[in-house]
C-alpha cells in the first residue's frame, strides 16, 4: 500500500495499476468490435442482429459487475488491513457466487432468448439472427460470471496484469474462430498462393459461438489464477464452499446498489435501444457502429477506475482518509484529461472509424456524426465512471445508483423519444439525450466526491 503523502509517487502507484486494466478494456471490446465489423460484412440485417442484442447483453454483464464489486471491495479492504486469512475466505465465497449467480444467468437468458429480440423491435428480417445470436453468447454465462467477479477481485489485490493476459488471449481466440465460424469455406490469395479458407457460415451465430469460447476460456483461466495468488492468498477448495452469512451479507451490501445502478442504466438502454429500432433497419446497424465505436474512448476511464477503487479500498482498510482523498480525486483528474484527447480523436476521426465496421455508406454516414455528437460528454463520462468506483471502493454505494437512475431515467429515457418523434432529429435525438444524461451525471459525481460525505460511509470520520 503506497504510504508516501507526495503526488508523484501517488500518480506512479496509480498508472502502475491502471495501464494494464486500460490495455485490457481494450482487448476486451475487440470481441465486440470484432463481431461488429465481421458481422458487419454481411450487410445491415447481421449488423442489426448484434445490436438489438446488445443491450440484453449490457445487462447481464452489468449485474456480474454489481456482484463483483460487492466481493473485491471487502478483498481490498482486507489487505489494506493485512488480514489475509479473511481475504482468502472472500475469495473462496467470490467462487461459490460465481457458481450460483453463472447457473441462474444462464437458466434466464436461454429461457428468454427466442423472446427479447422481438420485445426489443427486431424486424422479421434481422429476427432469426438475433436469436440465435443471444442464445449461442448466453451460453457461456457461468464463465462470463467467473471472469467479471475474479477479474474484479484481481484487481483489488493489485494484480492488473493476470485480466489483460488472459483476455488478450481470448481475445485472439475471437477472432480466430469468427474467421471460421461467421464466413463459409472460400478462396483467398497468402503471399501470391491461391489458397482455401474453411468456414461455417454460421453468420450472426457464428459470431456468438466464437464470442461463447473466448469468454469461457477467459473465465476459466480468470478463476484458476485467482484462487491461486501465492501463499498468502491461495484458496484450497477442497475445504468446501460453505455459505459464509457475514461475506454474503457485506456483499450484498456493497454490490447491489451496483448491480441496481448497472441494470438501471441498461434497462434504459434497452428502452432506448426500442426507440432506435422503430427507425428502422439502417438507424439501428449505424446505432451498434457508433456503440462500438464510442467505447474505445471511455475505455481509459474504466481502467482508471479500476486502479482508483483498489487504493481507496486498500486506503479504507488501512483506515488513511488522507490517502482515500487523495487517489480518488487523482484517479478523476487523470481519467479527465485522457478523456479529453480521446474524446478530440473520436471527433475528428469519425467518419473512418465508423467504416471500419461497415460497408453500408448510409450507415456509415449515420454512424459517424453519433460518434461527433457523443465526442462532447466523453470528459464528463469519464468523471461519472471513476468516481462512481471510487465511491464504492468508499462504501459510498447508494448514491452512484441514485445518480444513475436520476440520469437515465429521469433524462435520457424521456428526452430521447421527445428529440426523436417530436424534434425530428431521428437518431440524433438518441445520441443527444445520452449526452445530456452523462454530463449531469459526471457533474453529480464529481459533487459527492468533494464533498468528502462518503468518508463516513466507510468509517474514516
Amino acid at each position: 500500500m503506497e504510504t508516501s503523502q507526495t503526488g508523484k509517487p501517488r500518480l506512479k502507484t496509480l498508472w502502475r495499476l491502471s495501464w494494464p486494466a486500460i490495455i485490457e478494456q481494450v482487448l476486451t471490446t475487440m470481441v465486440s468490435c470484432a463481431d461488429t465489423a465481421m458481422v458487419g460484412v454481411l450487410g445491415a440485417a447481421g449488423t442489426a442482429a448484434v445490436s438489438v442484442n446488445a443491450a440484453p447483453i449490457w445487462l447481464a454483464n452489468g449485474l456480474l459487475m454489481g456482484v463483483g464489486v460487492g466481493y473485491s471491495v471487502q478483498v481490498s479492504n482486507a489487505i489494506g488491513a493485512e488480514d489475509d486469512e479473511r481475504a482468502r475466505r472472500i475469495i473462496r465465497q467470490g467462487v461459490l457466487a460465481a457458481i450460483v449467480v453463472g447457473l441462474l444467468g444462464l437458466l434466464i437468458y436461454q429461457s428468454l432468448a427466442g423472446f427479447i429480440p422481438r420485445w426489443l423491435g427486431a424486424e422479421p428480417e434481422v429476427l432469426p439472427q438475433a436469436v440465435a445470436y443471444l442464445r449461442f453468447y448466453t451460453m457461456a454465462m457461468p464463465f462470463m460470471a467467473a471472469g467479471q467477479i475474479f477479474s474484479a477481485i484481481l484487481r483489488c489485490m493489485g494484480n492488473t496484469r493476470a485480466p489483460l493476459y488472459f483476455n488478450t488471449a481470448a481475445n485472439l481466440l475471437n477472432i480466430v474462430l469468427n474467421f471460421l465460424l461467421i464466413y463459409p469455406t472460400r478462396p483467398a490469395v497468402l503471399f501470391g498462393a491461391q489458397i482455401t479458407i474453411p468456414g461455417a457460415g454460421l453468420g450472426a451465430a457464428g459470431a456468438a459461438i466464437a464470442s461463447a469460447a473466448a469468454l469461457t476460456t477467459a473465465g476459466i483461466a480468470l478463476l484458476r489464477i485467482g484462487t491461486r495468488q501465492g501463499d498468502r492468498f491461495r484458496v484450497h477448495l477442497r475445504e468446501g464452499l460453505r455459505p459464509d452469512g457475514a461475506i454474503i451479507r457485506q456483499a450484498v451490501r456493497l454490490g447491489l446498489p451496483s448491480a441496481v445502478e448497472r441494470a438501471t442504466i441498461n434497462l434504459g438502454q434497452i428502452a432506448t435501444t426500442a426507440v432506435v429500432a422503430s427507425l428502422g433497419t439502417v438507424a439501428l446497424a449505424a446505432n451498434q457502429i457508433a456503440v462500438t465505436a464510442e467505447g474505445l474512448c471511455y475505455l481509459p476511464a474504466f481502467g482508471i477506475s479500476y486502479a482508483g477503487i483498489a487504493l481507496v479500498g486498500q486506503s479504507v482498510g488501512a483506515g488513511s482518509r488522507e490517502n482515500a482523498r487523495a487517489y480518488g480525486t487523482l484517479a478523476a483528474k487523470l481519467g479527465f484529461v485522457v478523456a479529453i484527447g480521446t474524446a478530440s480523436a473520436l471527433f475528428l476521426l469519425a467518419p473512418p472509424l465508423a467504416g471500419l465496421f461497415n460497408s453500408d455508406p448510409r450507415v456509415v454516414e449515420q454512424a459517424a456524426l453519433m460518434l461527433r455528437i457523443v465526442a462532447f460528454c466523453e470528459p464528463f463520462f469519464a468523471l461519472s465512471i471513476i468516481l462512481s468506483g471510487t465511491l464504492r471502493g468508499a462504501h459510498d454505494v447508494r448514491v452512484p445508483m441514485v445518480v444513475g437512475l436520476v440520469c437515465m431515467w429521469g433524462i435520457r429515457v424521456p428526452l430521447a423519444p421527445v428529440l426523436v418523434y417530436f424534434a425530428g432529429f431521428g437518431l440524433a435525438g438518441v445520441w443527444l439525450a445520452m449526452d445530456v444524461d452523462l454530463i449531469v451525471r459526471g457533474l453529480l459525481c464529481a459533487l459527492r466526491w468533494r464533498s468528502g460525505k462518503w468518508a463516513r460511509m466507510c468509517g474514516l470520520e
